[in-house]
């Protein structure tokens, strides 16, 4: 729809990033989808009205099964959307006005036990070079900084100082620059992959173009050569996760088969499960949890992270679905 493009093309003049733009046509699209099979007629935003959306909310949680929180992002976005619309005159009122979030039980991120982590690291160890030597510099980001996707994507040669040990996000969530403490770990994995793989003749010159050239590169599995292309995608990221968190995860069943304790089985089962639908978020999540596990204090988290407001920082505090099972678990009768 042209007022869908429209809106879009508003965000990112307002400087919002791609993956902003992305799930918000997503879920724009999603409803004028559900308008058209429901009334079938093209979806009019002017005679869009509350109990419409009612509605929408309704079949999305009955009929589709989606989750409050994915039901309940989508009516922020549609939220903003109705504001803009409102004022660019394409509607009188804004129907969502009335309209109240799908209460839900408020839950911690999922984060990966310090096993499923471990599985990965080795997974992508096994790998021939220079996907090896790759793989392992884009853990180091996502495991010990805990960047984001689309912000280990952006991540460029000067970025990165070994020396002082510290990794600069430019391009964070909200424009905002931050600078990240390597562990040791993540040095030597970022090391070999400078030295072995993305600058074998020795790091560019200061102030240089070559530079300021994306740090993960591409590696083109259809062409002869195997050629390294800088830059690489967030899908791609999250293909390369999913693509490890898959040979982890059999990497720790096998391990099962010469263990006699159950209990251990059971934990290294499950978190091979896990691993089978690993994003690169959930990295994310694990290192907040293990930083807070650790007696790290909230505000050293927000500032690892990135995050705008110390309550998004706090739902770490929360318990997980994980750790409510755990306490289930631990209770013997």
């Amino acid at each position: 729809m042209e007022i869908i493009v429209q809106y879009l093309d508003h965000l990112a003049a307002n400087g919002r990033s791609p993956a902003t733009i992305r799930a918000t046509r997503a879920d724009l699209r999603q409803v004028a989808t559900w308008w058209e099979t429901t009334h079938r007629q093209p979806w009019t935003m002017a005679l869009t009205s509350d109990r419409d959306l009612r509605r929408w909310q309704r079949s999305r949680q009955v009929d589709d099964g989606a989750a409050p929180a994915t039901i309940n992002r989508a009516l922020s976005t549609l939220r903003r959307f109705c504001v803009w619309a409102a004022s660019q005159g394409h509607m009188v009122d804004n129907p969502t006005a009335g309209i109240h979030d799908v209460a839900t039980e408020p839950m911690g991120p999922q984060a990966l036990p310090d096993v499923a982590v471990d599985a990965l690291l080795r997974a992508a160890r096994q790998q021939p070079d220079p996907r090896r030597s790759r793989d392992e510099a884009l853990l180091a980001l996502l495991i010990y900084t805990g960047v984001r996707a689309q912000e280990a994507c952006d991540v460029q040669l000067r970025d990165l100082d070994l020396r002082a040990g510290t990794l600069t996000v430019r391009s964070g969530k909200g424009r905002k620059a931050r600078r990240i403490p390597l562990h040791p770990d993540a040095i030597r994995l970022l090391d070999h992959y400078l030295t072995q793989v993305r600058c074998p003749c020795g790091l560019p010159a200061l102030g240089s173009d070559d530079e300021r050239t994306r740090l993960l590169v591409r590696i083109d599995p259809a062409t002869v050569g195997r050629p390294l292309t800088p830059g690489i995608t967030a899908r791609g990221v999250g293909k390369v996760v999913q693509r490890l968190g898959c040979h982890g995860a059999q990497l720790l069943r096998d391990s099962t088969a010469k263990l006699a304790d159950l209990q251990r089985i059971d934990e290294l089962m499950t978190a091979a499960q896990r691993l089978d639908a690993v994003a690169p978020h959930q990295l994310r999540h694990s290192l907040a949890r293990r930083l807070l596990t650790q007696g790290a204090q909230l505000p050293e988290v927000q500032r690892i992270l990135g995050h705008s407001r110390l309550s998004t920082t706090g739902m770490y505090l929360t318990p997980s679905e994980d750790d409510v099972r755990t306490a289930i678990d631990r209770m013997h009768i």
